[in-house]
């Protein structure tokens, strides 16, 4: 069965929300969430804050739907690799390599996804910090994965706790992150994590 394509109508409302979104993740990212307004948004785009209720319901829940973008981005990364690719600690010594890399690249083009994910989300209600949590246990789970990989294939220790580890990589490579956004787009500061990040991880996980 066919599905229709979406309407011309559908399309300029899908176009306008993610003009809002993309305003409010500018405005948020320079002023702070708090510090920021719907007239500031609107302003932006020279349109009435009117307009942006017609897509949102509050602030929040534009911060909400920037979250998710900014999220769904991030499970991409880690999904492009696949876990059961490698076959040797090389491999996969690579795999982290460029997975990191991926994640370097997706905060360093755009810091402002950065700057809400790891700063203004996380002071803020319940439900928000939650989400973001749940956004990185899921990314720990697909870490897992490689893991398993390794323990199964031989490479990583036996005895490895795959949960933990992966809670644990997970935790290296986003204060990586956190740390090259605040010391700015310093290409050597996050050259140097990219190095030492896979010297931390396999040196304890490898097998003996």
């Amino acid at each position: 069965m066919r599905t229709k394509p979406p309407s011309p109508i559908a399309n300029r409302a899908e176009a306008r929300r993610e003009q809002i979104l993309e305003a409010a993740l500018e405005v948020f990212s320079e002023k702070g969430y708090h510090e920021t307004g719907i007239a500031d948004i609107a302003g932006r785009l020279n349109i009435g804050h009117g307009t942006c209720y017609r897509y949102f319901k509050n602030k929040l829940d534009i911060l909400h739907a920037l979250v998710d973008r900014i999220l769904i981005g991030l499970i991409e990364v880690v999904k492009k690799e696949t876990p059961d690719k490698s076959d040797t600690l090389e491999e996969y010594r690579q795999q982290i390599v460029s997975i990191g890399e991926e994640l370097f690249h997706l905060f360093a083009k755009d810091p402002r996804q950065a700057k809400i994910v790891f700063f203004e989300a996380m002071g803020l209600d319940e439900a928000i910090q939650r989400k973001v949590r749940l956004g990185i246990d899921r990314s720990a789970k697909l870490t897992e994965l490689y893991l398993k990989n390794g323990v199964s294939k031989g490479f990583l220790r036996k005895d490895l706790d795959t949960r933990i580890a992966s809670q644990a990589v997970n935790a290296i490579m986003f204060e990586g992150i956190r740390a090259g956004i605040s010391y700015g787009k310093d290409a050597k500061f996050a050259r140097r994590w990219m190095e030492e990040i896979p010297k931390l991880m396999l040196e304890g996980m490898r097998k003996r």
